[in-house]
C-alpha cells in the first residue's frame, strides 16, 4: 500500500488533484457570483458544478498516464528518461543510467557523537544491500563516503558520481530506540521523489535497513529476482557492537594511494578478532579476516604458511556461514590469487562473486587484477573500468588502472588516471609521484620523478617504498652522495618497491634487505670489502626469507642478484632458472616479465651478455616488461651499454 501511494506521488497525481480542487472552486465561485448578474439559469450553475465532480477522476486518470515536460505533454514513462533539467541532461549526463543511485552517509543526529558508527553502519548495510540489485548501478562506499560532510550541491554530486539519483538520510539512537529519515533525490532536477521515516527498537535495526532497500528499489522500479529478494532480506549480525567493530578493521583495511602498513593490518586485525569473538556467526567479519591474512601474506609481511593457514580457516569458515556470500567467494579468490597464483581457481570464485554483489567495485577490481595476471588484457580493463564506473574516486581503484595502463605503455591513458585520482585528493604522495614516473617509463627521463620526490614529506616512507625510489634514481643519475643520505635517513631495514622507478628489481610485494643497497653503494665508490658484507648480510636476509617461503620466485630473484654481485655465477644463474621456471610469463603475465627483466639483469652481471640480450629481446614491448626508457638509466644494463643489438632496443621509440 505505501508503495501504491509514492507511486501517486511520483506521478505528480497529488500536485494534479490540488490544483483541480483549487481551479474547481474558483470556478464554482465565478459561476455562483456571475451568472445571476447576466441572469444565466441556475441549471448552467449546477452544470458546472457536475461536470467538474465528473473531471476530477478523469483528469486523476490522465495525470497517471501523461505528464507535462518541457517538450511537451508525454506519457509518464517516456518522461521518466527525461527528469533532469535541459541543461544538465544535454551532454554532460547522456550516458547516466535512469536506474542509477549514490547513497550518500547517513548524518548522525544523536546526542553522542561515539554514535557516528551507528549512522555509518545504517548507511553501510543499506548500501551493501542495494550492492546485490544487477538492475541498478550503485556507486560504491569509498566514492560516497567523500561526500559525508560539507554543502551538498546534489546536481554536481550527480554528474561527479555519474548518477540519476540520490539517497540522503539521517540517523538518530537515543537509548534503545533507532529513527532514521531518508529521502529519494532526483540528482538532476532536484525533485524530491520519495522520503519516509523509521522509528523502530534497536534490535530490528538491520530488518529496517532491508525494508529501507526494498523501499529504494521500487521508487527506481528495479526488477529484483528471487535471489536479490532474498539476499535484502539476509543479515550480517544480530551483534551491533560486532558489527560497528568490523566498520573501524574495514577502515583500517583499504591501501588508499597514501601508504599501506603493517600496523594498519595488525590493528584490523584485532578489531576483527574482536568481532568475531561477539559474534561466531558473523560471516563478513571471516571474509574479512581472510583478506587481512592474506595481504599481509602477500605484500610481505609475513610470508609464513601459518599466516595462509589462517587465511583458508576464515576464508572458509565464511563461506560455510553463507555460501552465497560474495565477500566469502572474494576472501576465498584472494586466498588462492595471492597464495599460490592459482587464477583459475580465484575466478571461479570471483565470478561467484561477481553474480553475488555486481555493483562492489572490489570484486570488479579483483576481477580485472586475476584478468591480467592471466594475460587476459583486454577483459582486465574492461573489468577495471567498470570498476571506476562503480566507485570513480577510489584511489586504489584508480592505482590499479594506473599500473594497468603504464604495464600495457598507454602512458596519456595512464596520465589521464593519475590526473583523476589527484583531483580527488592532489597530495595523494605515490599519486604525485606516478605521474613524473611516466617519463621515466617512456622517455627515461629521471628529473621530473626526483621532482616530485622533493615535494613529498620525508617522514613519508611506508615500508621504504619512498626510500628506494630515491636510492634507484640515485643509482641511475650516478650520484652516491645522494643514495649515502637517502640510506642513512631509512627507518626501515626491508623496503618495499612500488615498481614506480624502473623494472630492474622492481620485486613489488617482496620486500629487499636495506644491506643491499649498502651493499651497492659501497661498490659504486670501489670499496670492495664493505660492498662484500653487506651483499653477505643481504644474503643471509634472503635465505632466511627463503626458510619460510622456499618456492617463492621473488626471494629467488633476489638472491640470484646477490649471488651475481658476490661473483657466484653458478648459484646465480641456478637461482634465477629456477626463479624464471615458478613464475613465467606463461603463468603471471603481470608479474613475469618484471622477473623476467630482473634475471636478463644476472645474467648480463655474471657476463653471460648473449643470453641478456636474448632475453631482453623477449621481453621488450611484452606489457610490464622493460621500456625504451628504463633500459637507458638502469645502472644494470651498463654491461651491454656497447652491444649494437642493446642500443637498438634502448632506442626504440616509447
Amino acid at each position: 500500500m505505501k508503495s501504491f501511494f509514492v507511486e501517486l506521488k511520483r506521478r505528480k497525481v497529488y500536485r494534479v488533484a490540488i490544483a483541480y480542487a483549487v481551479a474547481g472552486w474558483l470556478l464554482i465561485q465565478i459561476a455562483t457570483q456571475v451568472f445571476p448578474f447576466f441572469e444565466i439559469p441556475n441549471w448552467a450553475v449546477r452544470l458546472v458544478v457536475i461536470v467538474l465532480v465528473l473531471g476530477f477522476p478523469v483528469a486523476l486518470i490522465l495525470s497517471w498516464i501523461f505528464d507535462l515536460t518541457p517538450q511537451g505533454i508525454r506519457r509518464t514513462e517516456e518522461s521518466d528518461k527525461g527528469l533532469a533539467a535541459p541543461e544538465i541532461v544535454s551532454t554532460a549526463t547522456r550516458n547516466i543510467p535512469e536506474k542509477s543511485i549514490a547513497v550518500l552517509p547517513f548524518e548522525n543526529l544523536s546526542d553522542d557523537k561515539e554514535n557516528d558508527y551507528f549512522a555509518a553502519g545504517v548507511h553501510d548495510d543499506v548500501l551493501s544491500n542495494l550492492a546485490k540489485v544487477a538492475d541498478l548501478k550503485v556507486i560504491s562506499r569509498t566514492s560516497v563516503k567523500q561526500f559525508k560532510s560539507g554543502a551538498r550541491n546534489l546536481r554536481e554530486i550527480g554528474l561527479a558520481l555519474g548518477v540519476a539519483h540520490i539517497l540522503e538520510g539521517t540517523a538518530r539512537r537515543a537509548g534503545n530506540r533507532i529513527r532514521v529519515n531518508a529521502q529519494l533525490i532526483d540528482a538532476r532536477s532536484d525533485a524530491h521523489l520519495w522520503g519516509e521515516t523509521f522509528d523502530r527498537e534497536i534490535t530490528d535495526l538491520f530488518a529496517l535497513q532491508s525494508e529501507l532497500a526494498e523501499r529504494i528499489t521500487q521508487a527506481l522500479r528495479a526488477n529484483l529476482s528471487a535471489r536479490e529478494k532474498t539476499n535484502l532480506q539476509t543479515h550480517p549480525t544480530r551483534d551491533i557492537l560486532a558489527y560497528e567493530l568490523f566498520l573501524r578493521a574495514r577502515e583500517l583495511f583499504h591501501w588508499a594511494g597514501s601508504g599501506y602498513s603493517y600496523d594498519q593490518g595488525a590493528d584490523a586485525l584485532r578489531l576483527i578478532d574482536e568481532a568475531i569473538k561477539r559474534d561466531p556467526q558473523f560471516a563478513l567479519a571471516y571474509a574479512l579476516a581472510s583478506r587481512l591474512h592474506s595481504e599481509l601474506f602477500w605484500f610481505g609481511y609475513d610470508k609464513s604458511a601459518s599466516r595462509l593457514e589462517k587465511a583458508k580457516t576464515a576464508a572458509e569458515a565464511a563461506l560455510k556461514l553463507q555460501p552465497n556470500l560474495g565477500e566469502a567467494h572474494l576472501a576465498n579468490a584472494f586466498y588462492y590469487y595471492y597464495g599460490f597464483r592459482q587464477y583459475d581457481v580465484a575466478q571461479k570464485h570471483v565470478t561467484a562473486a561477481v553474480r553475488a554483489i555486481p555493483n562492489n567495485a572490489d570484486v570488479l577490481n579483483t576481477a580485472g587484477a586475476i584478468a591480467r595476471r592471466d594475460g587476459r588484457w583486454n577483459e582486465a580493463m574492461t573489468n577495471l573500468e567498470q570498476g571506476r564506473d562503480r566507485d570513480p574516486r577510489n584511489l586504489s581503484l584508480l592505482w590499479s588502472l594506473f599500473e594497468s595502463y603504464l604495464a600495457l605503455h598507454e602512458y596519456t591513458k595512464a596520465e589521464g588516471t593519475v590526473d583523476d585520482a589527484l583531483s580527488v585528493s592532489p597530495n595523494a604522495p605515490f599519486f604525485v609521484l606516478a605521474r613524473s614516473a611516466i617519463a621515466l617509463f617512456r622517455d627515461g627521463e629521471t628529473a621530473p620523478l626526483r621532482s616530485s620526490l622533493r615535494q613529498i614529506p620525508g617522514s613519508f616512507d611506508p615500508g621504504g617504498a619512498r626510500s628506494t625510489i630515491a636510492l634507484r634514481l640515485s643509482f641511475m643519475d650516478r650520484d652516491l652522495e645522494e643514495a649515502d643520505r637517502v640510506l642513512a635517513a631509512c627507518a626501515h631495514e626491508k623496503l618495499d618497491d612500488t615498481g614506480l622507478s624502473g623494472v630492474v628489481g622492481a620485486l613489488d610485494r617482496y620486500v629487499v634487505p636495506k644491506s643491499w643497497y649498502a651493499g651497492l653503494i659501497a661498490r659504486a665508490r670501489g670499496d670492495e670489502s664493505s660492498a662484500r658484507a653487506a651483499f653477505e648480510q643481504a644474503k643471509r636476509a634472503v635465505q632466511d626469507d627463503l626458510v619460510q617461503s622456499p618456492e617463492d620466485a621473488k626471494t629467488l630473484a633476489m638472491l640470484a642478484l646477490i649471488h651475481a654481485a658476490l661473483g657466484e655465477k653458478k648459484d646465480a644463474l641456478g637461482a634465477a632458472a629456477r626463479a624464471g621456471e615458478l613464475l613465467p610469463i606463461a603463468k603471471d603475465s603481470f608479474d613475469g616479465p618484471i622477473l623476467g627483466t630482473t634475471l636478463a639483469a644476472v645474467s648480463a652481471k655474471v657476463g653471460e651478455k648473449e643470453s641478456a640480450i636474448q632475453q631482453l629481446e623477449s621481453l621488450v614491448g611484452v606489457p610490464n616488461g622493460p621500456t625504451p626508457g628504463t633500459l637507458r638509466v638502469e645502472p644494470e644494463w651498463d654491461a651491454l651499454r656497447d652491444d649494437s643489438r642493446f642500443k637498438k632496443l634502448a632506442e626504440r621509440v616509447a
